[in-house]
């Protein structure tokens, strides 16, 4: 009489542990995302697509690719290391003018729009033929002002001003409704220090020769005195003047040599902020399952 008793209640537990176990599995299976507080960053990326951008003085697996190709490349390759809850938007610049093709949105749940986004934008966007890098930037700090929050801007630019800036004339001073650190955020030097040849590109972005002297407008020191040496057809990253540049309108500059100098850009935690994000809690209920299991059929000592 006392065995049967006691076989009953070891069936009993039996039989509950596999009730907890199931429930807890399927808990695990219908738990939808919890909305969970933490890190993330918001940021409008602005790349040049002037003509500058198509000369090719980077390497990706050593082959040779253009500035516009690689620093895309740089930005795709962060896309994944960006927490969940952080937004990424798309704009361009070229002539004078910072358009935003895509306001920010979150990476996690977004992130195949991104990507496919952002392998459309090239030099066929182009409107315009003249590159006022400065005008450019003070565009593109007007839309980050404009999307609101807590939004920061990362504006990619080999800095070659076509035509250039007179270098007898003070620096083009900043929008009247604009301010400098306003907006926070990156000047990002794309190119190599050595002067390039510049690929022509007609409409549909075919290469169809390279600019000459005599294509372009070269620089002058003074009224009408053409600058001995000056070679506006040639391209190379124009360090100094980003530098200059970075430092009137308070944004922070870098060198993209490599895809982890963006990293360390994107990331700044200077630039972070605090975001509800999506997080697949799931684990947890899967776990206590396994847990459970794992105690029921655990080995007995004689």
């Amino acid at each position: 009489m006392m065995a049967r008793r006691w076989l009953a209640r070891l069936h009993f537990y039996d039989l509950g542990g596999y009730c907890l176990a199931l429930g807890l599995l399927l808990c695990a299976l219908l738990l939808p995302p919890v909305g969970i507080p933490r890190q993330a960053y918001d940021y409008l990326v602005v790349f040049d697509i002037t003509q500058s951008m198509n000369v090719q003085d980077y390497e990706i697996d050593g082959v040779p690719v253009d500035r516009l190709t690689y620093a895309k490349r740089a930005v795709r390759a962060m896309l994944p290391r960006l927490p969940c809850g952080s937004r990424i938007g798309w704009g361009v610049f070229t002539e004078y003018r910072t358009i935003v093709l895509l306001a920010p949105v979150e990476v996690c749940a977004s992130y195949n729009d991104l990507v496919a986004s952002l392998d459309k934008i090239d030099g066929r966007m182009r409107w315009g033929e003249a590159s006022e890098i400065r005008k450019g930037v003070f565009w593109a700090l007007r839309a980050v002002r404009d999307l609101g929050g807590e939004t920061k801007l990362m504006f990619l630019t080999d800095g070659h001003e076509a035509p250039p800036l007179d270098a007898m004339r003070p620096a083009i001073a900043m929008f009247d409704d604009l301010t400098a650190g306003m907006v926070a955020g990156w000047l990002i030097g794309v190119g190599g220090q050595v002067p390039r040849l510049i690929p022509k590109t007609d409409a549909e972005g075919n290469v169809i020769g390279y600019w000459r002297p005599y294509d372009v407008i070269q620089r002058a020191v003074q009224e009408n005195v053409p600058e001995a040496g000056s070679r506006e057809h040639l391209s190379a990253m124009q360090e100094a003047y980003l530098q200059a540049l970075a430092q009137q309108v308070g944004l922070e500059y870098r060198r993209l040599e490599s895809f982890t100098d963006l990293r360390g850009a994107l990331r700044d935690p200077r630039f972070a902020g605090r975001a509800v994000a999506p997080t697949d809690v799931s684990w947890v209920p899967a776990v206590f399952a396994l847990l459970v299991l794992a105690i029921r059929f655990r080995p007995v000592r004689d």
